[in-house]
């Protein structure tokens, strides 16, 4: 019988000498009575046989904002972008930044940088 955690966090059955990480699957040959109750409480379920076994590839993060953008005024922010010269780090900034006139500065920066821009 195979079983996947459910929990968010870590899962420990004690009888069973596991310690599951979040949606990780293992192999039991015998059901504990710690199992049988993380069971009935929906913290474990059990999965088909050829569900592989193992812990869930972790989701790539989004590549976190350079930090000194964000303790800078909106003024400061823009004119630190107009400066500039890495296409790739204004990329960055784009995908986290949520303030409307920085990132209106940011697309037309990063028009000026790219190959082919309006520099």
């Amino acid at each position: 019988m195979k079983i996947r955690s459910k929990r968010r966090g870590p899962l420990v059955i004690a009888d069973a000498k596991l310690r599951l990480r979040p949606g990780e699957v293992v192999r039991v040959t015998a059901v504990t009575p710690q199992m049988q109750g993380a069971l009935r409480r929906g913290l474990l379920e059990e999965v088909p046989e050829d569900t592989p076994v193992g812990a869930p590839e972790a989701p790539k993060a989004a590549p976190p904002a350079p930090a000194e953008y964000d303790r800078l005024s909106v003024a400061e922010t823009i004119e630190q972008v107009g400066e500039e010269t890495d296409a790739k780090k204004l990329e960055a900034l784009l995908l986290t930044e949520k303030r409307k006139t920085v990132i209106e500065a940011l697309k037309h920066r990063l028009q000026e940088v790219k190959p082919g821009g309006t520099h």
